[in-house]
């Protein structure tokens, strides 16, 4: 199977199954003004990896916008610690860094957590950090190289008016950029003019393109538009999970 580089102009070729279903039947792209299709009844689509900060908005953690990562990420100390007291965050939950970063973050935010308890003193935690704290710097250290290679293209992130942001809603980048002109300012406020964000995910899938679509709106940056308010369940739960708990 080729490997195609710089595609543009991707569209997905779909049809209506016996069923009344829409399916995917092909993937039509360029590449260097060429044209392109191959025939697929499955197309995924990757566009970065983000942490997953569910839990910790609804924790109401204070989170910071990562232009390099085009994502907002909990706010924490050197270790692991967020300004929620006695929570901590170790692993890509806190920013992309790959496992490595995870492994070496994990062991400093459970010496952190040890001394909280009193097992071990702060001189044992800073001395046995000493060797995680290195390993974790020397993990993170290719990321700007990472995420400036692979950054997301614009067009990508911030579709054009047709394209479905929220699918739980079927809301498109169009109705949310026609609600911003109607007064809507952040992804908030996109619940009541248009239900974008309040389907089954809960805004997990369509949260951020929806924070940016909004402040290429509103001609601001994404850390002035804000993201969604989390409430529980995180997750979608049957009534026979609750009842089993």
């Amino acid at each position: 199977m080729p490997i195609y580089e710089a595609a543009d102009d991707l569209r997905v070729e779909g049809a209506i199954g016996e069923d009344g279903s829409e399916r995917a039947q092909a993937l039509h792209f360029s590449v260097r003004g060429l044209p392109q299709r191959i025939e697929a009844g499955v197309i995924l689509l990757h566009q970065g990896v983000v942490p997953n900060t569910q839990f910790t908005w609804s924790l109401r953690a204070s989170h910071r916008w990562d232009d390099a990562q085009l994502c907002f990420a909990p706010q924490t100390d050197q270790w692991g610690e967020l300004d929620v007291s006695g929570i901590f965050v170790a692993g890509d939950g806190g920013g992309i860094g790959g496992a490595q970063a995870a492994e070496a973050q994990g062991e400093v935010s459970a010496l952190a957590i040890a001394t909280q308890l009193g097992a071990i003193d702060h001189l044992t935690r800073d001395r046995s950090a000493v060797l995680p704290l290195r390993r974790l710097a020397d993990a993170r250290r290719i990321r700007p190289f990472l995420d400036s290679l692979y950054r997301p293209r614009d067009e990508n992130r911030v579709p054009q008016d047709e394209v479905l942001v929220c699918r739980c809603e079927e809301v498109t980048a169009g109705e949310v950029r026609h609600i911003v002109a109607l007064g809507c300012e952040g992804p908030n406020q996109a619940k009541s003019f248009g239900r974008c964000g309040m389907g089954p995910c809960q805004g997990r899938l369509c949260g951020l393109t929806v924070t940016e679509v909004i402040a290429a709106a509103r001609k601001v940056a994404p850390e002035i538009v804000g993201y969604y308010r989390i409430r529980p369940p995180i997750k979608p739960l049957t009534l026979g999970e609750l009842a089993g708990e």
